[in-house]
């Protein structure tokens, strides 16, 4: 749900994030979300860390709603830095609104959260219709550590096309990958390349806190050519030994076509 923040009042907010070691550039994170009010009547303004290089960027972005986001923008090291201190503010005319975030980079050890293949590959035919089947991803020991509290989700740059088609959605529980709202063309595209990504909550029994765990995975769809059926003549001719009933079939091509045969 989003929160109501009243613009004239002065605010300080502390979150403490978990991310993945193994979360690839681009991944957004929401850290948390506002009345859509919030974003156009805050700018950020500086990011505070005695970290340098900081291997993300925090974003507030307007959608549905005024969205808070950690974005993924250098490759994470764990060994190096496993935890960052950022102070974020917020300004709107004379008043600065204060966020603090400890951002915790973790290796998942004894809570990982693994796909069965860290690459998919689906093959489908150009002529599927919107919401056909097309594959099936799944990490192998949701039951064991995380007690099915695990979601799917798409992401990358394949994901939505020019004037805003969704190719592809995902069962965010079971991880089944189906045709959205838009038809496949092999002559237009012949290969989607995009990413997914399963995130696992778990309890914590000795502090009672629900965290949660991401793994990622890509995923290449492969649109299969499919010829259409050239029309024929069959036609009959006499061969060699006067047969007249010899059966000549000849396919007709597109440039036969434009050339009037």
């Amino acid at each position: 749900m989003a929160r109501a923040i009243s613009h004239s009042t002065k605010f300080n907010r502390t979150y403490m994030i978990f991310i993945s070691k193994d979360a690839p550039i681009g991944h957004k994170q929401i850290i948390d979300t506002y009345d859509l009010s919030f974003c156009f009547i805050f700018s950020m303004n500086t990011t505070y860390s005695h970290h340098h290089n900081l291997p993300f960027e925090i974003l507030l972005i307007p959608n549905q709603n005024c969205t808070l986001y950690l974005h993924v923008i250098h490759l994470l090291n764990h060994k190096h830095t496993s935890m960052y201190t950022v102070k974020q503010v917020l300004i709107y005319e004379n008043i600065s609104n204060i966020i603090h975030l400890s951002i915790n980079i973790i290796d998942v050890n004894d809570r990982i959260l693994q796909f069965e293949n860290k690459h998919y590959h689906f093959i489908v035919q150009e002529n599927i219709l919107p919401g056909t089947f097309i594959g099936r991803v799944q990490v192998y020991n949701a039951q064991i550590v995380f007690n099915d509290n695990i979601f799917y989700i798409l992401f990358g740059n394949d994901l939505i096309q020019s004037n805003n088609q969704i190719m592809f959605r995902i069962d965010k529980d079971t991880g089944d990958i189906f045709l959205f709202d838009y038809e496949l063309d092999y002559e237009i595209k012949q290969e989607y390349k995009i990413m997914v990504e399963a995130k696992g909550y778990y309890e914590d029994f000795e502090t009672g806190i629900w965290t949660s765990i991401s793994s990622f995975a890509d995923i290449i769809i492969t649109v299969e050519d499919i010829n259409d059926e050239k029309p024929q003549i069959i036609f009959y001719m006499p061969d060699e030994n006067k047969n007249e009933n010899n059966e000549k079939i000849m396919s007709i091509t597109k440039p036969m076509l434009n050339e009037g045969l």
